[in-house]
């Protein structure tokens, strides 16, 4: 019988950063859409791998200098890459063990419309359900998201993504965090360039711990991700200067920001370059992610570090209150 310190130990040696372990039984409460059983109904537990995202794969679009390096390292090989084999390795190590592991990328946002796909099978759910990252990942005892929804960890603060692992393993779980990391400054709030932060609470109760966090306007955050927000990006304002848009004036929904992202990317020189790039290595010519996350994780990350709440070092001009 393998131990939940052995399944870490192999996901370390693969290259995770993090790893968690939540029982099923914290999800009991999920509504089934993002419930683990809709995907694997065997599941027994559920593990949670993070990496880390480097501090200076935010630098170039701080300064203004480099877009690309987030694009790449913060998304791409640099985080991405490390996951999967992190993944692989844990998933081979259940598998050599007489255990089954069903890999899910998640999802780190509840979107406004549900599951479209036909049932897989009678009296179960479509095939494009997907369980809620952030709050699996809280769930397995690795932080608690911050008011931005971002995920925060004591180790890293809001730097990292993840991927989980559904298995039918029984694993002993971890306890969850107690402690509180966010402490509602409003940072992120203030530093976001698409004023997509600060809405109404938002909160899950699971053990006697309430994770809580504001709700975020999907179609702004993803209108400025995309780096159609000219303040988020020089790109639009150079290629497409008649747009002007004003983002807080914007109500697009989710779907439609991530449908506008596509179709303004080939017109805007930078954007159609980088999109490109990425199709000739396998990726799927999507928008990148022009916003660099300034308020939802840099300003929260300069924030935390300053406080002494995560490890980091702050440039001198960043040696003032975020």
């Amino acid at each position: 019988m393998i131990t939940s310190e052995q399944v870490k130990r192999c996901a370390r040696m693969s290259g995770a950063d993090l790893v968690g372990i939540a029982n099923i039984e914290r999800f009991a409460d999920a509504p089934p859409e993002t419930h683990p059983w809709s995907i694997y109904p065997e599941t027994r537990s559920v593990i949670v791998i993070a990496c880390r995202i480097l501090e200076g794969s935010y630098k170039g679009i701080e300064q203004g200098t480099d877009w690309a390096a987030y694009w790449i390292y913060g998304y791409g090989a640099g985080t991405c890459g490390t996951l999967s084999r992190a993944a692989s390795g844990t998933a081979r190590f259940l598998a050599a063990n007489g255990h089954e592991a069903v890999h899910t990328g998640g999802s780190a946002t509840l979107l406004e419309q549900p599951a479209k796909r036909l049932p897989v099978a009678p009296g179960r759910m479509p095939s494009d359900v997907s369980v809620h990252t952030r709050i699996t990942a809280a769930l397995a005892g690795l932080g608690e998201l911050g008011w931005s929804k971002v995920f925060l960890t004591p180790q890293f603060g809001p730097r990292q993504r993840f991927t989980i692992i559904l298995t039918d393993a029984e694993l002993e779980p971890d306890p969850l965090m107690r402690e509180h990391l966010c402490d509602r400054c409003m940072a992120c709030v203030r530093g976001c360039p698409g004023y997509a932060l600060g809405g109404k609470e938002v909160s899950v109760t699971v053990e006697g711990r309430t994770f809580s966090w504001g709700d975020v306007d999907l179609g702004k955050c993803k209108v400025t991700h995309w780096g159609i927000n000219p303040l988020a990006s020089p790109f639009v304002r150079k290629d497409l200067p008649g747009l002007n848009m004003n983002v807080k004036e914007t109500s697009f929904s989710w779907f439609e920001a991530f449908r506008l992202g596509f179709a303004i990317s080939t017109r805007v020189d930078y954007q159609g370059r980088m999109a490109t790039g990425y199709k000739e290595i396998g990726q799927s010519g999507r928008p990148g992610p022009i916003c660099g996350a300034r308020g939802c994780v840099q300003a929260c990350y300069r924030h935390l570090v300053k406080k002494g709440t995560v490890p980091g070092r702050l440039a001198p001009e960043e040696e003032v209150e975020a």
